[in-house]
């Protein structure tokens, strides 16, 4: 985040902009390039100077050496030969004839080639050198001497480098103009395409501004391939709010399929308590009463417990590893109080070694209470329940937590129907609301689990929900 300062002098977040990114990512490098540029133009005309200058110098060393062959005077200029060498009106010349025999003979300095390399008949040869505290440019030629046979003559002659430098200089100032406006050119097109290259954004943006209770996905053929994650994330967020969005819906249209009926008998009692005669039938209404409101609180938690579990797994806690061999047997135990109370034998049969799951513990007592409170209800009084936990020994395997009841069971053309919200099969009890199952098999979905409605060895019903079994018997 950016930030700014208001007309108190407090700080204020600005927000991160695109377009201001892109300008900077694109003009400061550009802004780079250029000054770049500049300094490549002015080595390359400080070069080419040199280049000219060199043959300039080379041809002037060569022209002196001519002049001092044919002249044959030893080595040696009069006054007027060496004010022409010695004149530059953009800078300072210097010469110099030394013998090889006998040293320095004339010139305005010593001018000694940094290399001895210089040959007879050899083009002038160039090099570097310091005069005066200045830098120059040698250029020396070897010639025979006229006056004395078997010597030779070294001729110099150096200019500083101070006119090579002003005549890069002219060019690097005539093109830095052209370098400005380019800049500018430069400048105006950057600016002018980051604006059209963001006006691909309008469509989406028209389409979400547009909408209020419309959830459908906004990615389309006009949507640019960059931002294609971001327009399917918020096509994902649509569907989970859309998802959640139905779930609210059902809810709501549930609570009142389910409550509208215990209401009614609820408010009908209340108003024959008030118009009771008697203290029998006020005894008898508010029996009434009691009986209505458990049913209103039951189903009401199951609402709640299947409108949460509808939900599952994008608002459930994370799995661990649970090992069922442990955990099947404490959760039954956990139930055994509530089947003492109604009479009935509530067992469990099992295998000791570890089976491990990935599951949320909450969940899976959420459904084990389910199961075992479905067959409480349809069990008489000295009936039987057995919850069984089996698997497999390799690997991949299944694990099966089973619960068998000696009730009544449930016909053979009802069980695919088990499962469903609301249904109760012909014959069940009161009281019940016909969610139970459904929440169970909401929460076997949830952990990739798969449920089984069958008829019962003892008699009632079996159901099985089948758990895939984590390779590792290693608990975390």
């Amino acid at each position: 985040m950016e930030a700014s300062h208001d007309s108190t002098g407090n700080a204020v977040s600005r927000p991160p902009s695109l377009r201001r990114r892109l300008l900077t990512f694109l003009l400061i490098p550009t802004m780079v390039l250029m000054l770049l540029d500049t300094a490549f133009v002015y080595l390359v005309a400080l070069h080419y100077s040199n280049r000219i200058h060199d043959h300039d110098l080379a041809v002037s060393t060569s022209g002196l050496a001519k002049a001092l062959q044919d002249g044959r005077s030893g080595g040696r200029l009069n006054h007027e030969a060496r004010l022409l060498l010695e004149y530059n009106p953009n800078g300072r010349s210097f010469y110099s004839v030394r013998s090889l025999r006998h040293g320095f003979i004339s010139g305005s300095v010593m001018l000694t080639p940094v290399s001895r390399a210089v040959r007879f008949g050899a083009p002038p040869m160039l090099s570097n050198a310091i005069v005066d505290g200045l830098a120059v440019r040698v250029a020396s030629v070897l010639i025979p001497s006229m006056g004395e046979g078997g010597d030779a003559l070294v001729v110099s002659m150096a200019e500083t480098l101070r006119d090579r430098e002003e005549r890069a200089q002219e060019i690097l100032l005539i093109t830095i103009p052209i370098q400005a406006l380019l800049f500018i050119v430069l400048l105006a097109l950057v600016w002018k395409g980051v604006q059209v290259g963001l006006r691909i954004l309008d469509p989406p943006i028209r389409r979400l501004a547009l909408r209020e209770r419309n959830l459908e996905p906004i990615s389309g053929p006009d949507i640019p391939v960059e931002i294609l994650p971001l327009t399917r994330t918020i096509d994902g967020l649509f569907a989970r709010v859309q998802k959640l969005v139905s779930l609210q819906d059902r809810f709501v249209a549930d609570a009142a399929h389910q409550l509208r009926t215990p209401l009614t008998g609820l408010a009908m009692h209340v108003e024959r308590a008030v118009d009771a005669k008697s203290d029998v039938d006020l005894r008898h209404a508010m029996a009434h009463i009691q009986a209505l409101t458990g049913r209103v609180t039951r189903s009401a938690t199951q609402l709640l417990s299947l409108a949460r579990v509808q939900g599952l797994p994008d608002t459930m806690a994370p799995m661990a590893r649970v090992d069922l061999a442990k955990w099947v047997p404490a959760a039954v135990a956990s139930r055994v109080p509530d089947a003492l109370q109604a009479g009935v034998d509530l067992g469990y049969e099992g295998d000791t070694e570890v089976v491990l799951v990935d599951a949320q513990s909450n969940a899976l007592q959420e459904l084990l209470d389910n199961l075992i409170d479905n067959a409480l209800s349809h069990v008489k009084r000295d009936g039987v329940i057995t919850v069984s936990l089996r698997t497999g020994t390799k690997p991949g395997a299944e694990a099966c937590i089973a619960i068998d009841d000696d009730g009544p069971g449930v016909a053979a053309d009802i069980l695919p129907r088990l499962g469903e919200r609301f249904f109760r099969a012909p014959g069940a009890p009161e009281g019940g609301s016909g969610l139970g199952l459904a929440i169970v098999q909401r929460i076997a979905d949830a952990h990739g689990a798969f449920v089984a409605f069958t008829r019962s060895g003892l008699g009632g019903l079996r159901v099985d929900v089948v758990f895939p079994v984590v390779g590792s018997t290693d608990l975390p």
